[in-house]
């Protein structure tokens, strides 16, 4: 900026004079970009906050409202003398410096006043700066002063009162670092190995730069089932040393976000980019055009020369159209169509792969709701992508073109009208929060309630049938409904005052840039389009502020959402294929477990050095207690986990050497509890074998005798089974099971529990269909009926992880004092 535009006509022009001015120009943006850069910093870096005594920020922000008030003594100078001398003018320069550092130290004396944890090394940095500033404008105020009296005296010595004042902060400052440093060492040295420190200068993990209690703000998130992932991610953030580090393990989803072989998403997302920048400009082009229409119209009447500019008009709609849904919009519609459906289609594969391939530890220690819930973050993590990339990066950039433009619609004071009013805005959003978060937490809580106690219901009609309390659940369900409703009323009357006081600020920001714009225009300093174009402006610059606060929620939602699926897919499996697996090859169907030890917990053997061996055809049972390694064994032989020393052998094959996926396909399974898709009976019997044809799967079903239970349904096997098969009696359900295996037809076959849930009757044809199914194939059969058994060609009895007998049926019941003797003694 030119100093002649600047300086006043009484101000002589000079390398001091201009150095001067350069100063006051920047001070205000200085001291406030310096202290957001160093909360930013700190924040990225996980600067620890110091906590700070009561009294010490007592003194501190003493000193700080004074050079608050000394700016604004200063500015009511300048107002005063242009009251009361009409042809005065203040130099804009140093209203500017009044008006910006009013508007920087009223934040951050509020801030420290309410902050007992704050990082304490970018307020000390505040004060550095702004006694360096204050120092040198002194000196060269003074250096330039004409004798013997010149109307810098006053504004000089509210100057000098400033640089004392920020000496004395400075030193005050000085002092709370020092003694910061001397107590956290006599802290090391008395703290105990075990006790947390008493002195508690915590680590502020949170995801804004607010210097305050961490606990102040642990409702960011409405679901409370997260605040285990918060933690967790607390956790990550302090391992990765700060949020770039953090942030950096979010770049395997780079891949699948982005995909940079697939061309039709890279072209899409340079469409998305160049939106963004063209938009940025018609944001400005359109009430800009608008302007000179205005303009052109008005000097047309004031000269009746009856000329329309159709040019200007013609632009505007231009401008108009391009802006649109129906111009650029639709285009960046479906060009983000096509990005977020690569994205969503590429991370929920993943992430649904990667689920599948974890190992059953994982599946049977996690709730499978969360599991889901992970599964499903796809959607949040490309609404992450999109709130910073084409919302949060755009907004920021408006802003700033905002406060150019109108300080050249008009001068600098419109930019601080508009600044004024968002930092209000943004205080009446802050203070609001804080009083709505309890009454969120509150209506979350309700609202959850109310859905509980629904679903709790509808799991448990026939309980509810069998005491016939349909009448007191209605009343109970009424009772939630209007506890949700009364904690709403809650939530929302003050989420609507909050809506109700920031609309009403910015109606009076709007009337005060119009009035301030109609003095420049009436005086004739401004032509009329230029307050038109504010008008149609207004909206761009104001819509950025709420849009702010939406994307920093949506933000820090989305994140936890990410965190939660990226901690999925850090998950390793426990089972893994070896290093040049090779898929397993069975022949005869020989098995042989050498000296097998196995634990879930290392401090409780589960399995103890276990060995047998079956024969390629051979039946083998496990029986005994519940609890004495049954199912283990199985799950070990279907390789559910790796043993913990030990082999398992199938034809001279080392499970640990082969692939798992060719083992389980040697392998046919029924488990003790069949759980079916909720698909017809013929899908889930043909699941076993894909390619499987209906007269296969009906032969299964006959051998199963299964089938003229199956086709007495009104849909015969197109019948539906229910959610996990709850349409069906337990038999019928153990029958399709041993159907599917059967037409699986594979090398060896695992039976845990097969005839469980049989009757007598039925037993009898299930025993035959097995012994087709087993004859010359390896077979492991787990029964608490011994008499489904009896043929088996070994028969371990198994006690807490060890093999205690072994034999055949009859050689076991010889030993009259033998555990499997008791077993049959009691079946009987």
């Amino acid at each position: 900026m030119a100093s002649t535009t600047i300086i006043s006509p009484d101000m002589p022009t000079s390398p001091f004079d201009a150095t001067l001015t350069l100063m006051i120009n920047i001070q205000a943006p200085v001291v406030g970009f310096y202290y957001l850069g160093a909360c930013s910093f700190g924040l990225c870096v996980l600067q620890k906050t110091q906590m700070v005594s009561q009294k010490r920020r007592i003194s501190i922000v003493a000193f700080m409202v004074t050079i608050l008030l000394a700016y604004i003594t200063e500015a009511l100078y300048y107002l005063s003398r242009s009251i009361a001398d009409s042809e005065y003018a203040a130099p804009q320069f140093f209203a500017i410096r009044c008006l910006g550092s009013m508007l920087v130290w009223s934040p951050l004396s509020c801030t420290l006043w309410a902050s007992k944890s704050l990082r304490w090394h970018a307020y000390f940095g505040v004060f550095v700066v702004q006694f360096a500033f204050e120092a040198t404008t002194c000196f060269i105020t003074i250096s330039t002063v004409p004798e013997p009296f010149s109307e810098k005296y006053p504004p000089l010595i509210i100057n000098c009162v400033r640089a004392l004042v920020s000496l004395l902060l400075l030193l005050d400052a000085f002092v709370v670092l020092v003694t910061k440093q001397t107590k956290v060492s006599t802290d090391s040295e008395r703290q105990s190995l075990l006790n947390k420190s008493t002195n508690s200068s915590h680590m502020d993990y949170s995801a804004i730069p607010f210097d305050g209690d961490s606990s102040d703000d642990e409702d960011a998130l409405p679901d409370e089932d997260d605040k285990d992932l918060k933690a967790q991610q607390a956790k990550r953030l302090e391992e990765e040393g700060g949020w770039f580090g953090y942030l950096k393990g979010f770049a395997v989803f780079l891949p699948y976000l982005f995909p940079k072989d697939d061309w039709k998403v890279m072209a899409c997302l340079g469409i998305r980019l160049v939106h963004v920048l063209l938009e940025r400009a018609l944001n400005l082009l359109t009430p800009r055009q608008l302007g000179i229409i205005t303009t052109e119209l008005q000097k047309a009447y004031d000269t009746k020369s009856g000329v329309i500019p159709w040019k200007d008009i013609g632009l505007w709609v231009l401008y108009s159209w391009i802006n649109s849904y129906a111009g650029l919009g639709v285009i960046d519609g479906m060009a983000n169509l096509v990005i977020s459906n690569s994205a969503y289609r590429g991370v929920t594969l993943l992430a649904y792969e990667h689920v599948l391939g974890l190992s059953m530890d994982f599946h049977t220690s996690k709730d499978s709701g969360e599991v889901l819930k992970a599964v499903e973050q796809a959607s949040s993590l490309n609404t992450l992508i999109e709130t910073l990339l084409f919302n949060v990066a755009p907004i920021l950039l408006d802003l700033f073109v905002a406060m150019y433009y109108v300080t050249h619609l008009f001068d600098a004071y419109m930019a601080f009208i508009v600044l004024y009013m968002g930092t209000a805005y943004i205080a009446i959003g802050f203070y609001f929060t804080t009083l709505s978060q309890p009454k969120r937490r509150h209506y979350v809580e309700k609202q959850r309630s109310e859905s509980s106690t629904v679903n709790e219901t509808i799991r448990n009609w026939q309980t509810v049938a069998y005491f016939n309390r349909f009448a007191h659940e209605c009343k109970r369900h009424a009772e939630n409904i209007n506890d949700t409703i009364s904690a709403q009323y809650q939530y929302y009357s003050r989420s609507m005052g909050q809506h109700a006081a920031q609309n009403l600020l910015t109606t009076l920001g709007l009337s005060g840039a119009c009035v301030f714009g109609m003095t420049q225009i009436v005086t004739g300093r401004k032509p009329i389009g230029n307050l038109v174009t504010l008008i149609m402006y207004w909206h761009t610059m104001t819509s950025p502020l709420y849009a702010l606060s939406y994307s920093f929620r949506q933000t820090t939602s989305s994140l936890i959402d990410a965190e939660r699926l990226l901690q999925l897919l850090n998950t390793k499996p426990t089972v893994a294929d070896q290093e040049g697996a090779k898929e397993i090859v069975v022949v005869k169907g020989e098995v042989e477990f050498k000296d097998v030890h196995f634990h879930y917990d290392e401090r409780k053997p589960t399995i103890k050095n276990v060995n047998f061996k079956a024969s390629g055809g051979q039946t083998i049972a496990f029986v005994g207690e519940t609890g004495g390694g049954k199912s283990t064994m199985l799950k070990l032989l279907f390789r559910f986990y790796d043993i913990t020393s030990g082999s398992i052998i199938i034809d001279g094959q080392d499970l640990l050497s082969v692939t798992q996926d060719s083992l389980r396909d040697a392998l046919g399974v029924v488990p003790q509890d069949p759980d079916l898709f909720n698909q017809s009976i013929r899908q889930n019997i043909r699941y076993s074998k894909l390619d499987a044809t209906d007269a296969e799967i009906e032969d299964a079903c006959r051998a199963a005798a299964i089938h003229d239970d199956i086709v007495s349904f009104p849909d015969g096997y197109n019948s539906k089974v229910g959610e996990r098969g709850v349409r069906l009696s337990g038999g019928q359900l153990q029958r399709i099971a041993i159907a599917r295996v059967l037409l699986k037809n594979p090398k060896i076959v695992l039976l845990d529990e097969a005839t469980s849930a049989i009757d007598s009757s039925t037993e009898a044809h299930i025993q035959e269909a097995l012994r087709k199914l087993t004859q010359g194939r390896t077979t492991f059969v787990i029964a608490h009926r011994l008499s489904t058994i009896v043929n088996a060609d070994q028969i371990l009895v198994m006690n807490k992880g060890e093999i205690v007998e072994r034999g055949t049926h009859q050689e076991l019941l010889r030993n009259a004092g033998g555990e499997y003797t008791k077993l049959w003694r009691r079946d009987e």
